[in-house]
């Protein structure tokens, strides 16, 4: 692929991926009468974090034009396009994490206390991909001999930016993290009390994540196919594409109120400005969780869901707890 080709086409991505946040924004601001939560600003980061990206790789190739690469090692004489590459790694990184944490943050808030063993599995999600990303980032900056020799013409091979080994490394933590983003909702729905037309909805949502790990399999097997030697032109557009589209799958599932209307046009009257689901009173599940779409008042609210679990008083008589949120 030509550099400006792929600059072009991550450019392309960038901006696809800006229109799909912000259709995610103006659907919880205007349209849902929403306020923005942690894990609408921690995929904000994410998209920053990937123009961070795609301007360094935009830098980058465009050294190339006057400083071509050379050898069957591809290496530079630029010390300008090594320091480049190198700053690179980290809004990669960072870029992959940001939507993990929206999602691991949205667990958060979706999952009352009284559920252990689903807040136990959240504990661990939340470690792994907290430990998997300090690993990440402390590969990239300790794997050279020396941290200059990053951006050293003599002793690039050694530099974050040509390491085979850091290439596995990061894949293998970033793969391991997706794959544990997506089973663990799958655990949440086999609690859930739902129609069957509700739950084939959940695991339709949740399995685009599958998406995003298609493309970051398909790009390790790029480079594993060519034993690293890929031109940074096609390699960077395949990472463009990885970060684009975590970006992308993490807001998806709010677009669905761009196709779908309620049966009742003041549903959205039913919600907060914090995006829970205003109920009047309170019913029992036994020792299951609930859901609780509105349908007793008449609603169709069917993409909003209410988790209940019982809690028994000091009195002996059980009483109710709740959380509430909006799953899709």
């Amino acid at each position: 692929m030509k550099p400006l080709t792929s600059i072009i086409v991550q450019i392309a991505l960038l901006v696809l991926a800006l229109i799909v946040t912000l259709l995610r924004c103006w659907i919880r601001l205007w349209n849902e009468r929403r306020a923005l939560t942690i894990p609408d600003y921690l995929l904000w980061g994410g998209w920053i974090c990937t123009m961070g990206w795609v301007i360094c790789s935009a830098i980058a190739l465009h050294i190339q034009i006057d400083n071509p690469l050379i050898g069957d090692d591809l290496l530079s004489d630029s010390i300008a396009y090594l320091k480049t590459v190198f700053i690179s790694c980290y809004f990669f990184d960072f870029a992959l994490y940001f939507p993990k944490a929206s999602l691991i943050s949205f667990y958060w808030w979706l999952i009352p206390h009284g559920f252990r063993r689903l807040r136990i599995a959240v504990y661990v999600g939340t470690a792994f991909v907290a430990c998997a990303f300090v690993a990440t980032i402390l590969t990239d900056t300790l794997i050279a001999p020396d941290i200059s020799d990053n951006w050293s013409i003599e002793n690039q091979l050694n530099s974050t930016w040509n390491s085979w080994n850091v290439l596995i490394i990061d894949w293998v933590l970033n793969f391991s993290t997706d794959l544990l983003l997506f089973c663990l909702p799958f655990f949440i729905i086999n609690c859930l009390k739902l129609r069957r037309r509700q739950k084939y909805g959940l695991v339709g949502v949740f399995s685009l994540g599958i998406i995003t790990m298609a493309i970051s399999l398909a790009r390790f097997i790029v480079y594993a196919a060519t034993n690293y030697y890929v031109d940074d032109a096609s390699g960077n557009a395949w990472c463009t594409a990885e970060l684009c589209t975590a970006v992308i799958v993490v807001s998806l599932p709010t677009l669905k109120s761009l196709i779908l209307r309620s049966s009742d046009p003041k549903s959205s009257a039913d919600r907060s400005t914090e995006g829970y689901l205003r109920t009047d009173g309170s019913r029992t599940a036994g020792n299951k969780i609930g859901v609780k779409s509105g349908l007793d008042k008449g609603h169709k609210l069917d993409d909003e869901l209410e988790l209940m679990y019982m809690a028994k008083t000091p009195s002996g008589r059980p009483s109710t707890a709740t959380t509430k949120g909006s799953m899709l």
